[in-house]
């Protein structure tokens, strides 16, 4: 099977899953949501401190502009290879339609703040995924700042295959729930931006904070988790080892 490189391969793929997926599992079909991501390196002499100021200014525009449905956080790399970048953005949507909203808003509108952006940083991936979760991170007082990992996975070659890996994730996110694991996870498949792919799916996990993500690690070796991964979700999935990142709430939607 060619692997999802562009828009439309990733969309094909998404939404043939969703209704093999729900008369599989006698479920209601998955919700995707829109998220972006920006790779970005500070300019000569700029930094943390600089783009701060201009994250302010920019979370006032919104304000003003009625930019409630949009969430955002920036991620400084922890444990990560030799190509990476200085600072990363993620924001989503509650929907397509919020996002082509927020998009024509800013087109419109954001000039000046965008500018206040390109003095400060200079961005070299723009990119857009359909985004679902499998595993909620839990009620809890939404954290300020959250630590994320990404890994670049690749799926089934048989298209056919797919539901199974969507019915394994299920599974495994049930069983982590279970154990007492307290991370979030998504999966997100790219849509737009990036140039050709050489994965078809990103898998991300989240934590409040280090201890717990320690705790989780722990918990996976004494318990000897790869067993029960394998298991369930066995050759359907194989994923690089993953990039950790420090990352820090900027904007919270409304609801």
């Amino acid at each position: 099977m060619t692997r999802i490189v562009a828009a439309s391969a990733a969309s094909v793929l998404v939404f043939s899953i969703v209704p093999a997926y729900a008369d599989n599992h006698e479920q209601e079909a998955r919700r995707y949501v829109p998220v972006e991501t920006y790779t970005c390196d500070y300019r000569a002499g700029k930094g943390p401190a600089d783009l701060d100021e201009v994250i302010d200014n920019w979370n006032e525009w919104m304000d003003d502009v009625g930019g409630e449905n949009y969430f955002a956080m920036t991620l400084t790399p922890h444990y990560y290879g030799e190509n990476t970048f200085d600072v990363g953005w993620l924001g989503s949507w509650p929907s397509g339609e919020a996002m082509g909203q927020g998009t024509d808003t800013w087109m419109s509108e954001g000039s000046e703040i965008g500018g206040q952006f390109a003095a400060v940083i200079e961005c070299n991936s723009h990119t857009n995924f359909a985004t679902t979760e499998f595993k909620s991170p839990g009620e809890r007082p939404a954290p300020d700042t959250i630590v994320l990992s990404f890994a670049d996975c690749t799926g089934p070659e048989d298209p056919d295959k797919w539901p199974d890996l969507m019915g394994g994730l299920e599974a495994w996110s049930k069983y982590q729930t279970e154990t007492g694991y307290h991370e979030g996870t998504w999966m997100m498949f790219p849509a737009y931006g990036g140039g050709d792919f050489d994965f078809d799916f990103k898998m991300v996990s989240s934590w409040d904070n280090h201890t717990r993500h320690g705790q989780d690690y722990q918990r996976y070796a004494d318990q000897e988790d790869w067993d029960k991964q394998g298991e369930l979700i066995g050759a359907l999935m194989d994923c690089d080892v993953a990039r950790l990142y420090d990352a820090k709430v900027r904007r919270r939607p409304a609801q």
